[in-house]
């Protein structure tokens, strides 16, 4: 699909471009507290796989995982659909002196690398844009066997959420959805046996006493809780993020 005028590709690239210049969202920052634990465990799982690897990041924006990243890759790089971020991680790659980083601009449903060419991988809020099945087949065509694909990624059960989300509609595109139960069967499709660790339920309750230090402790308790509510299968649907695992048979 092209960015033509008006088309979902279009008004994808002209929100993100908008959103990287203004440095936006920061309404909505203050709710990813809430689940930091389970960022940091995808940012962990990253940098474990990263070792040794060919690494790609899908939504890379202006590849500040990517520069982050000390694992000793031996290739790294990102697509993101915003030109302005791409310019900007292009950039900061060459000032780097990083010659085995290349970002690319455009669709992350239809990437520029051979086939089977990357070990890892990974995105943050990115596969929720895209067409699901596109883009789990372009991820499978550029693992490698043995090869693991790393997301982050919101979910759309929980109806509080879903509320919020109704009530701020320019914090996201017209086009993006949260995940569905149904979407994970797409997965299946090219992955056998995904792995599925949610976030976020109680523990989003402790967010308006997130600077305050003496009641920080709130949010560990408030995740411990939630483990054990998420081991219910009614209950774990209705997180407000996702950490999923796919793994290419080797």
């Amino acid at each position: 699909m092209g960015f033509e005028s008006g088309g979902r590709l279009a008004r994808e690239r002209a929100f993100h471009n908008k959103r990287f210049a203004l440095n936006g969202r920061q309404e909505q920052g203050k709710y990813y507290w809430a689940i930091e634990a389970g960022k940091q465990k995808y940012l962990e799982r990253i940098h474990r796989f990263s070792n040794h690897a060919d690494i790609f990041e899908l939504g890379c924006g202006m590849g500040d995982n990517i520069f982050a990243n000390r694992a000793g890759f031996r290739s790294a790089g990102g697509i993101d659909i915003s030109d302005f971020a791409i310019h900007q991680a292009n950039e900061a790659a060459g000032e780097r002196g990083l010659p085995n980083v290349k970002f690319f601009c455009g669709d992350a449903e239809n990437v520029p690398l051979p086939d089977a060419s990357l070990d890892l991988v990974f995105g943050s809020g990115i596969v929720h844009h895209l067409n699901l099945e596109r883009c789990t087949r372009e991820v499978s065509r550029l693992l490698r066997p043995g090869g693991i694909a790393l997301f982050w990624e919101p979910l759309g059960h929980n109806p509080f959420i879903n509320l919020y989300r109704r009530l701020t509609p320019e914090a996201r595109t017209e086009d993006e959805h949260p995940l569905l139960r149904q979407d994970f069967n797409t997965f299946g499709r090219f992955f056998p046996s995904p792995e599925i660790e949610f976030f976020g339920l109680t523990s989003l309750a402790t967010v308006p006493i997130r600077n305050i230090q003496a009641l920080r402790w709130t949010r560990h308790v408030a995740t411990s809780i939630d483990r054990l509510l998420f081991m219910v299968p009614c209950v774990k649907w209705s997180a407000w993020y996702s950490l999923i695992t796919l793994r290419k048979p080797a």
